[in-house]
């Protein structure tokens, strides 16, 4: 695969030392920042593969990072770290559809599985199908986020378009209701969680595709099931 980049932010340039050496060997190049605000401007001239940062720095904190980065950025790996276990700020990662939240101090192979699990999903986004025949005259091209019905555009909501993207990256996964709500919600904070939410948007993009072209797991989630 193409060679990898990380941007790692982290105001402590002790501890930024400490790790720098252990991930210029799970990925081709890091970038380094020390603040929110020069991180930010790394991200915009490089576009990394994978962003590790942690939650308390000068200028602009990590978590208004990550969130700023998302409203533009849906599919660089985020991974965010932190000196404290609050639960408000969990919950606040959480719906950055992260890779992994880290407690300090870093243990090296809490950092590498990390790693390793941000490039997994890379090489999966990669490698995966782009167009799906979901019926004989039922297509979705996932990689320009286009339904068509006998060549016919089917216009999609932005949700019903972010459930068949997601759904669409991986076809043996079973997606649980959480799952799809962070990603369908990674751009609006205050939104709570609901998993009948996700049942509604279901049923009704089900009117648009086949019915069984998104499978029910009973006490799971839904997993994405084409013809081809």
């Amino acid at each position: 695969m193409n060679a990898l980049t990380l941007l790692y932010i982290e105001d402590d340039k002790d501890i930024q030392e400490i790790y720098l050496n252990f991930l210029e060997e799970l990925v081709d190049t890091v970038y380094c920042a020390n603040d929110g605000e020069d991180g930010y401007n790394l991200y915009l001239s490089h576009k990394p593969d994978i962003i590790l940062l942690d939650i308390n720095m000068p200028k602009v904190d990590g978590l208004t990072l990550a969130k700023k980065i998302r409203q533009i950025d849906k599919d660089v790996k985020i991974i965010i770290t932190t000196s404290y276990s609050e639960q408000d700020k969990l919950l606040q990662a959480i719906e950055l559809y992260l890779v992994r939240y880290i407690i300090k101090p870093i243990e090296l192979d809490v950092l590498k599985d990390a790693i390793d699990k941000a490039i997994d999903e890379i090489e999966k986004s990669k490698d995966n199908t782009k167009v799906f025949l979901l019926d004989k005259d039922v297509l979705w091209d996932s990689k320009h986020q286009l339904l068509t019905k006998n060549n016919k555009e089917v216009k999609l909501t932005k949700n019903e378009r972010r459930l068949l993207e997601l759904l669409s990256t991986d076809k043996n996964k079973v997606f649980t209701f959480f799952e799809i709500f962070d990603y369908l919600s990674y751009d609006d904070f205050d939104k709570e969680y609901d998993a009948n939410q996700i049942r509604a948007l279901v049923k009704l993009i089900r009117k648009k595709i086949p019915k069984n072209a998104i499978m029910n797991v009973y006490g799971e989630g839904y997993r994405f099931n084409p013809l081809l």
